[in-house]
């Protein structure tokens, strides 16, 4: 089962822009004033940057921080490596693919973490309930939609099918916006559906039904699924703001930890929610520090399924 196809493209148009090297385009230094752009996808796994600009703990630092709305990490990682945005959030599996085809990606802080019970993953896999699909392995030979290939959603769905004991190379796997795959998934286009909230509960709300929770398979209970990262060359340019966007965040983690309201407020306000919508969603544990070795443990897995050629070293991708 091959998956580089995605980054190998972003590698290879990255490497063709003009300049001294892959990420040379955001080794600029910020003046003071200026703003910090941060990419962020509207779900609850990205919230704290949200969290951190309602609570005004960027403005704690000092920074001006402007947000712009992606659909994945995939889309997010070259216009941090140009310089259009200055930090980017994603899932650690496209960190992970991006570091490993020679990205100068760096993990600067903890996003949201896989959480320690089944019952209270933020992810899953929803199935219309007259599908005949009732676990994983029941998906050869089926169609899944996920938000992007590669994506910790793509990568999480065929470990749980390999769990299960199937073989992930016999689902065919498309790439669909995680607001249209429940409607998707109910009129047949799409046998099935990875997705994470608020999308879990729009979708059984809907009336799809759960057959797995697959962060929880795929990945260490407990520790980090999304971060915060940046391109190596600004954060040698920009250490202060580095270390301020860290401070921030890891504020915003704590709050979010302690508050969900504070979460469903911040969703509403910046990432578009309707209130009913992510009143009904589960939140993921929210928790501060990425370890080294987690990321690496992912990579292996990621090696396994045939995601990438080779594992990555996690001391190398996270930022003192």
């Amino acid at each position: 089962m091959k998956h580089a196809g995605v980054f190998a493209l972003l590698l290879a148009a990255l490497v063709a822009l003009p300049g001294c090297g892959v990420g040379r385009g955001s080794a600029v230094a910020l003046e003071p004033g200026d703003p910090v752009r941060i990419g962020v996808l509207p779900v609850a796994d990205f919230v704290t940057v949200y969290v951190a600009l309602e609570e005004g703990y960027f403005e704690d630092e000092g920074l001006t921080v402007e947000t712009q709305t992606m659909q994945n990490a995939a889309a997010i990682a070259p216009s941090v490596i140009n310089g259009q945005l200055q930090f980017g959030t994603g899932a650690i599996t496209p960190v992970l693919a991006g570091a490993q085809k020679g990205l100068p990606l760096k993990v600067v802080a903890n996003q949201a973490d896989v959480a320690e019970k089944p019952e209270e993953d933020v992810s899953a896999l929803l199935v219309a309930p007259d599908s005949g699909i009732i676990r994983p392995r029941d998906l050869e030979g089926r169609t899944v939609g996920v938000n992007g290939l590669g994506s910790i959603v793509h990568v999480a769905a065929a470990a749980a099918v390999e769990r299960d004991g199937g073989d992930p190379s016999k689902v065919t796997f498309v790439a669909m916006p995680f607001p249209d795959m429940a409607a998707a998934v109910g009129k047949g286009t799409l046998d099935a559906a990875s997705v994470v909230e608020p999308f879990v509960g729009l979708g059984t709300a809907n009336g799809l039904q759960v057959v797995d929770r697959p962060y929880y398979q795929a990945f260490e209970p407990g520790e980090s699924m999304s971060v915060l990262f940046t391109a190596g060359p600004f954060a040698e340019e920009n250490p202060e703001v580095v270390a301020k966007v860290r401070r921030a965040v890891e504020r915003a983690s704590v709050t979010a930890a302690e508050d969900p309201q504070v979460v469903r407020d911040a969703l509403v306000e910046y990432g578009g929610m309707k209130p009913e919508a992510v009143a009904r969603m589960g939140q993921p544990p929210y928790g501060v520090g990425v370890d080294p070795q987690v990321l690496t443990a992912a990579s292996e897995t990621m090696v396994d399924l045939g995601f990438l050629p080779a594992p990555v070293d996690g001391e190398e991708l996270v930022l003192p």
